[in-house]
């Protein structure tokens, strides 16, 4: 009878951590699944005068003298997640207008995440 009831507590401990597990894998799934696609939002939101890569065409600096260039190391150096995020709360000049009605926060945040990959890699050293 006690090895019987032992199993029966072995199947029970193992089915509580499997659910446990499950329900562990499960969240984090979702989580991963809930944030912000950075590159999406910058491509719908930013693109069109930053350039895809963060080198702004030709024609809109023409129109924006003041258009950085997102990629440039000097910038990227200079440009925090949040002074980028800061940009987009309240905008930049006359020309660069806020998304606050536009981006939530956290999208705010996945696309300075996303610029800060305009970054040159460091140069292999010997």
């Amino acid at each position: 009878m006690h090895v019987r009831s032992r199993k029966v507590g072995a199947v029970a401990v193992g089915a509580v951590l499997g659910l446990c597990l499950w329900a562990s894998s499960a969240a984090a799934q979702a989580s991963a699944a809930s944030e912000p696609d950075g590159a999406a939002l910058y491509r719908q939101n930013c693109k069109s005068c930053h350039g895809a890569k963060g080198v702004p065409p030709a024609r809109m600096v023409t129109i924006y003298p003041a258009l950085k260039t997102l990629a440039d190391s000097a910038e990227q150096a200079r440009m925090t997640e949040q002074a980028i995020i800061a940009v987009l709360q309240h905008g930049k000049g006359k020309d660069m207008k806020p998304f606050t009605d536009k981006l939530s926060a956290a999208e705010m945040a996945a696309v300075a995440k996303f610029v800060k990959t305009f970054a040159s890699p460091a140069p292999a050293g010997p």
